[in-house]
């Protein structure tokens, strides 16, 4: 209890700080903007940046439209506006205010970038993958550039051209968990499995707080009938990330495999507890299908079908 009382005293303190450091940008941004008279528009910017982080994004947003009557030419206030919107997931909104900003300055390359996002967002992959190579081409060494184009082409099947982005983005930064599970992605797509479990263990070794890099490596193991090794893995994915459901999913279809119903049902309900809509995955699987008849699992269905009653 004292220990779970000092974090919450340092989150508060911390918030606390925030605020204040807040205030004093607002109050310095404020008044060297007023004393110059809007002349220089990154002070402007910066103040109009206070006020999205202070939550206040309409007096945002005026600032920006005021640098942009008295400086059109500046790429930065569109593209302050476009992320205005990008925040509310208004992605048709902010794709309109990042071309503006693209059209003042071609190579501002923060406003290509984030319309990518914009796009993907939205749907509209075949253009978000041409931002990022635009990007890519502006800025060679954008990891994640590569590692989002990687991304969209491994959607999209093409996964030779993905394999190429995602190595490219580990010359940048070697031994990047996300990338290193990306391109493990790719590898099992392909039918490289000794190279993909090869990426996967490498990811886990450089960030056990990663989820699906365990998950990914487990069902490989289980496609190889190695199940002692998929649940040890998953296992110790679930050490180190106990709050994820489809871990605790996952290890209860291995364990039922493995004659295991006991321990395969208790899964269920922790899977279950952390998110119901697992129960109803529950249902229909296969591997699942001795836990089903285990007696306690009417009474999982009865005790979540009352609390989501209660939740109404």
């Amino acid at each position: 209890m004292a220990k779970r009382g000092v974090k919450k005293k340092t989150r508060k303190l911390k918030a606390a700080m925030k605020r204040v450091r807040l205030y004093i940008g607002l109050c310095i941004y404020g008044l060297v903007n007023y004393i110059t008279g809007w002349k220089f528009p990154w002070i402007s910017i910066n103040l109009a940046l206070v006020y999205d982080r202070m939550g206040r994004i309409y007096r945002a947003a005026r600032i920006y439209h005021k640098v942009i009557k008295l400086h059109p030419q500046d790429p930065r206030a569109y593209y302050g506006i476009a992320i205005l919107y990008d925040n509310k997931k208004r992605y048709e909104d902010a794709i309109t205010w990042y071309k503006k900003s693209i059209n003042v300055k071609a190579d501002y390359i923060p406003a290509c970038f984030f319309m990518a996002n914009a796009l993907y967002e939205k749907g509209d992959k075949a253009n978000a993958l041409e931002c990022y190579k635009k990007v890519i081409a502006l800025d060679p060494e954008n990891f994640w550039a590569h590692n989002n184009a990687g991304s969209i082409c491994e959607e999209l099947n093409m996964n030779v051209e993905a394999l190429n982005y995602f190595r490219k983005a580990l010359e940048i930064i070697p031994e990047h968990h996300r990338i290193l599970f990306n391109l493990g992605v790719v590898y099992a797509k392909m039918g490289y499995d000794k190279k993909a479990q090869e990426c996967y263990l490498e990811s886990i070794k450089r960030y056990k707080k990663y989820p699906y890099s365990f998950l990914n490596l487990s069902l490989l193991y289980k496609e190889e009938k190695k199940l002692d090794r998929a649940i040890l893995v998953i296992s110790e994915g679930i050490r180190c990330n106990p709050g994820v459901p489809s871990l605790y999913y996952n290890r209860a279809c291995f364990l039922a495999m493995a004659g295991n119903i006991e321990e395969a049902f208790l899964d269920v309900v922790r899977a279950a507890r952390l998110n119901p809509e697992f129960l109803s995955y529950a249902e229909k699987d296969k591997d699942l299908e001795s836990v089903r008849k285990h007696p306690g699992y009417q009474a999982l269905k009865k005790y979540l079908q009352d609390r989501e009653k209660r939740n109404e």
